[in-house]
């Protein structure tokens, strides 16, 4: 893909572009970013977002309220001929993870949200709860994880997420490639942040010869580093009596974009609530023609939700949503912690 191509989550944010040009260590540029207008509350969400007052907001994460759930769709697209080479097929599926208090916990960082302060997460502290996934990955089968917020973070996520090309655990991979790192504090449009560390498998693609696909004498010097994602706030707007910030952001592993491995990704955030109602990410894996893309929406009904904005789910997704919801409030198994099935 060239990098003057017009990216799919620019088609999403609007039509005012604004070149930025972040340089890795590599020499890799990002492509053109947009000034952020949240069409896709429009035209999925059927909402109207109004311009802020304001061009600043303090971004934080703040301890749910109530157990958030979010549908999260993975649609894959392959070059002609390699399903067949490889014996697999492109991913399309739907699957939903919910998080939230863990009522099971006697630890003092995992409390449960009431006797939170409100408000972001103070930060000295880290909210420490629980998430359930329930998809194909796990053969419709609850899988259990542990849920952390501080108010810049959110984890446990995968660190090559960014990169890979597949799903190698569907609860981090999500976290990962759907919360955005936030600043914890007062950010202005337009100001860009470092977000989440980008490494493991992924800082090998930083040392690869984009034409043997190989090392060689030639790229011992190179760092076999890659950088972190790049976040920017891109635009501030009311929505009901809240507001919601969009946030862009960028990862490469320094080659230039047709050649290598790079990540875009659009948020959209509760400043009010500090929490995701909306995320979508694109990863061109250009070794191997892969394009993997993963959407998250919230559907859950708690305070800040797309729900209480007045988005109506249709009937199999608030199917799906409460019972995930009782299996979120079941007591955890110790096999529903580890990755079985998760591949």
């Amino acid at each position: 893909m060239s990098p003057a191509h017009a990216s799919p989550v620019a088609s999403v944010l609007g039509p005012l572009a604004i070149t930025i040009t972040v340089m890795t260590a590599c020499g890799a540029s990002e492509p053109n970013a947009v000034a952020a207008t949240p069409d896709v509350l429009e035209t999925d969400f059927d909402l109207s977002p109004q311009p802020a007052a304001t061009r600043v907001a303090a971004l934080a994460w703040q301890p749910p309220t109530c157990p958030q759930v979010y549908r999260v769709r993975i649609a894959e697209t392959y070059p002609d001929g390699l399903e067949k080479m490889l014996r697999t097929q492109a991913e399309h599926s739907e699957s939903f993870l919910a998080v939230g208090d863990d009522p099971t916990s006697s630890s003092s960082s995992s409390s449960t949200s009431s006797t939170w302060p409100p408000g972001p997460i103070p930060g000295d502290r880290v909210f420490l709860g629980r998430a359930a996934f329930r998809g194909p990955k796990t053969q419709e089968r609850p899988l259990h994880r542990e849920f952390a917020l501080s108010a810049a973070l959110a984890g446990p996520g995968s660190p090559d997420a960014g990169c890979y090309e597949r799903t190698w655990d569907p609860v981090e991979d999500a976290v990962a490639l759907g919360w955005p790192q936030l600043p914890a504090r007062l950010a202005a449009i337009g100001e860009t942040w470092s977000g989440a560390r980008v490494e493991a498998r992924c800082n090998r693609s930083a040392c690869v010869d984009t034409v043997t696909r190989g090392g060689g004498p030639n790229n011992h010097l190179l760092p076999c580093t890659t950088m972190s994602w790049r976040e920017r706030l891109d635009g501030i707007f009311t929505l009901g009596d809240s507001q919601v910030a969009v946030i862009s952001s960028f990862w490469s592993d320094g080659h230039p974009l047709d050649e290598g491995l790079w990540s875009e990704r659009t948020a959209v955030i509760s400043v009010d609530h500090g929490r995701l109602l909306h995320s979508h990410t694109f990863i061109h894996h250009t070794y191997t023609g892969i394009e993997r893309e993963l959407r998250m929406d919230a559907v859950d009904a708690c305070p800040g939700s797309l729900v209480a904005a007045g988005w109506s789910p249709d009937a199999a997704v608030l199917d799906a949503r409460e019972t995930l919801l009782a299996a979120l409030a079941e007591p955890a198994r110790p096999q529903d912690k580890t990755r079985d099935g998760a591949r």
